[in-house]
């Protein structure tokens, strides 16, 4: 439960005291070089983590700024300048090696760690998204051993056992991550994505006096595989629609990106990548027919989050946690069937919008609600 003061602060918390006006990057940079006192939250993610930020790097992000907002003293944990045994928690976001070295020297000096997984391990994506047969079938030769045998040793099995808190976003990723790594249900504690609650007050003008564009699919995310624009702009051909895409491609996907471009043609607005605190990006929320994540897993999609505040139609992936989030306020379609996908789109583009899903998801997964939680997790490992 909230703690009172918890609750009183976030009674009073206001925009300004967020700051919001302080953009995410120098958010960033303030919070990773400032000195800071002992018994700090020291928040890390992978040193590469920030080269391509999505959904995982915001949850970090917002996470820490709502902290702050109900005054909880924060800092991004920096490997030349941070002392484990100051912290008062070290809160890992994502599952990498890295952090598994880092939770092995927090535990040696008695400092909490906590973890937030952010991942789903979907048999249909290990197939799908890897074009090698060898590494296919050993991808999902390593999925089915793991879920007959969730004993087996790995490096992910010791990561969540040395945590002392494990914090999946959804029921269905802990019960995923009890099935495959036998984690401990008195370990884990169930703590939901957030959005920000100005998506709720996004107007559609600033993206149509900018782009000039009505009646649109709207896609927001990383141009890559997992994601599957392909399929998406696929799906739109059929129905004659455009899409507008904002996002860009890591270096690693820049052939993927030309693949979308060359099936997409006329069809498609290719906007680029808009930074989360640009107006604009709230704005294309508000102004679009139907926001389209087919992914081919998500958990459960922050942009799709966002759009169904800002009051779109939403179609999604039905792989992951998606439906815990939306239930039946949203579209589901598999991202390997193009016609699932169009038939989806169809419908939302069809019928009026709906305001309930707009009204559930402020009423649950708000980012203050989200750090209240977070805090009480905290304390409960707290030395």
């Amino acid at each position: 439960m909230e703690t009172s003061t918890d609750r009183d602060r976030l009674m009073a918390w206001t925009s300004s005291s967020l700051g919001h006006d302080l953009p995410t990057a120098e958010w960033l940079r303030s919070r990773s070089a400032h000195a800071r006192a002992d018994g700090a939250i020291l928040l890390h993610a992978p040193s590469f983590a920030f080269q391509a930020p999505g959904g995982g790097e915001n949850q970090l992000v917002q996470t820490g700024r709502h902290l702050e907002a109900i005054g909880r003293a924060v800092g991004l944990f920096c490997p030349w300048t941070d002392r484990l045994d100051r912290a008062a928690v070290l809160h890992l976001f994502g599952m990498s090696r890295e952090g598994l070295e880092l939770a092995r020297r927090a535990k040696a000096r008695g400092t909490p760690v906590v973890l937030s997984p952010i991942c789903w391990f979907e048999p249909a994506a290990l197939w799908h998204l890897e074009d090698r047969p060898a590494a296919r079938l050993k991808g999902l030769a390593g999925w089915a051993a793991r879920r007959a045998v969730p004993s087996m040793p790995g490096w992910r099995r010791e990561l969540l056992s040395l945590a002392d808190r494990v914090l999946p976003n959804s029921h269905a990723e802990a019960r995923q991550l009890a099935r495959l790594f036998g984690v401990d249900d008195r370990k884990i504690a169930v703590v939901p994505n957030g959005v920000l609650e100005r998506f709720r007050h996004a107007t559609p003008d600033a993206f149509r006096g900018r782009h000039g564009v009505e009646d649109f699919v709207l896609f927001v995310g990383r141009i890559e595989p997992r994601k599957n624009p392909l399929g998406l702009i696929l799906a739109a051909r059929l129905l004659g629609v455009r899409v507008v895409a904002m996002g860009a491609a890591p270096a690693e996907h820049r052939g993927y990106l030309e693949r979308c471009r060359e099936a997409g043609g006329s069809l498609v607005r290719w906007l680029g990548e808009h930074e989360h605190d640009d107006p604009l990006l709230a704005s294309a929320y508000a102004a679009a027919r139907v926001f389209a994540l087919p992914s081919w897993f998500e958990t459960p999609g922050l942009a799709a989050l966002e759009a169904a505040l800002a009051g779109s139609r939403v179609v999604i992936t039905p792989y992951g946690s998606t439906r815990e989030y939306f239930g039946e306020h949203a579209e589901y379609a598999r991202p390997d069937r193009v016609d699932e996908v169009a038939e989806a789109i169809a419908r939302c583009w069809a019928r009026p919008r709906d305001p309930a899903l707009a009204s559930f998801v402020a009423s649950n997964y708000l980012w203050g609600r989200v750090a209240a939680r977070t805090a009480e997790v905290y304390d409960q490992v707290a030395r």
